[in-house]
């Protein structure tokens, strides 16, 4: 008795090419979609920084790029790209500043006074460290604890020792986040890291 006809949807092949197919589909749909939204989202990462040096020198935000144009310009020295804050007179300095946490990097600005010896402000860009520990890097509370510190001192970069939450501190003391103490610590250490050679470039710190 003579074998039927086997249709090419019965052989071993037709899953394989099925799946192929499928996959060219969706990485259309995806490339497509990423093209579509690439210009918006690059906007709005651009104004999300913008609008976070303007904060961190506390300047009134009516139209961020307006503002942003108004009172910050953008400079760079030996390699270092920086941000420099004129409103009347010179109001301080903001460094990008990055580097290892816990489960990946992490990307923040840091605002100096005019003469680079104390902070004024620090934002946390991007972060990857665990939600509702490691992830408390963002919240006020702990942002704000650097704020009018001394980054150098006497001829030098002051490192900050950290202390339980919670605890009175002085002013080379930072709380960390309880349970998160490698991500607190990153924090610092980031800073310290980034200072070194923020005033080494700048021409402040010169060993």
């Amino acid at each position: 008795m003579a074998k039927g006809k086997k249709y090419f949807s019965e052989t071993k092949f037709y899953p394989i090419l099925f799946m192929i197919a499928l996959t060219i589909f969706f990485i259309g749909i995806l490339a497509t979609f990423h093209h579509l939204t690439a210009e918006r989202i690059n906007r709005y990462q651009e104004e999300k920084l913008k609008r976070e040096i303007l904060n961190l020198f506390s300047i009134e935000i009516v139209d961020v790029n307006t503002d942003f144009e108004r009172y910050i310009t953008e400079e760079s020295k030996a390699g270092l790209d920086y941000y420099v804050a004129y409103r009347d007179s010179l109001l301080g300095y903001c460094f990008p500043i990055a580097g290892q946490g816990l489960w990946g990097s992490i990307e923040a600005l840091l605002a100096l006074t005019p003469d680079l010896e104390q902070i004024i402000n620090i934002a946390i860009l991007e972060q990857n460290e665990t939600p509702g520990l490691g992830g408390r890097i963002t919240e006020d509370w702990f942002l704000s604890q650097f704020s009018e510190k001394p980054i150098y001192e006497e001829g030098e970069i002051i490192s900050y020792n950290l202390i339980p939450e919670g605890e009175p501190r002085r002013a080379q003391q930072v709380n960390q986040i309880t349970g998160a103490t490698s991500s607190s610590r990153a924090v610092v250490r980031i800073l310290h890291e980034n200072a070194k050679q923020i005033l080494r470039t700048m021409g402040v710190d010169d060993e």
